[in-house]
């Protein structure tokens, strides 16, 4: 990975401590190929961003039309995350449970990858984040699976019961 921040000199140094501390160095191929989407012609930077772009509203769009699925339009990232609290609060599972149910649990032959928000702290939590780096037509078949997955019931009452600690204790606040 590869990024910028523009802070005060005070938050930079802060941060340059915080990475020096946490993280190894970006491989120099990275580092190349983050110069020259800066410097070079920009078309076809460009053309990657819109296609990313149009992903991230295929995705959205997709969720927003899904009974329990609430999202913003990212700004800046090809990540969404939907809030999922009415679903998870419906069904007793935790947001995290709910991600590894639709991944390994909802079917026998087919998943859906995404992340429990629990994943990035407890304000994550009735939150799921979904990744818009696939094809088109997966992330149509995931959007196709998304409610089928959640309305089979049965199932998700077997994953709780082979995965208790995936039962919500305490709703999630719905907002």
């Amino acid at each position: 990975r590869l990024g910028f921040s523009v802070a005060s000199a005070e938050v930079s140094d802060a941060i340059g401590k915080m990475i020096n501390t946490t993280l190894s160095c970006t491989p120099p191929l990275v580092q190349l190929a983050g110069k020259a989407a800066l410097e070079r012609d920009t078309t076809e930077r460009d053309t990657v961003m819109q296609k990313f772009r149009k992903k991230v509203e295929l995705l959205t769009s997709g969720l927003n039309k899904l009974d329990g699925f609430r999202s913003l339009d990212p700004a800046a990232t090809f990540y969404v995350f939907p809030n999922v609290a009415p679903v998870c609060n419906r069904l007793g599972i935790t947001s995290h449970g709910l991600a590894l149910y639709l991944l390994e649990g909802a079917d026998d032959k087919f998943g859906v990858a995404c992340l429990g928000g629990e994943c990035f702290g407890d304000a994550g939590g009735g939150f799921l984040r979904f990744s818009c780096a696939e094809p088109d037509e997966r992330l149509q078949q995931a959007l196709d699976f998304l409610p089928v997955g959640i309305s089979r019931t049965d199932r998700i009452a077997a994953y709780l019961d082979k995965h208790p600690k995936y039962r919500l204790t305490q709703p999630y606040a719905v907002g």
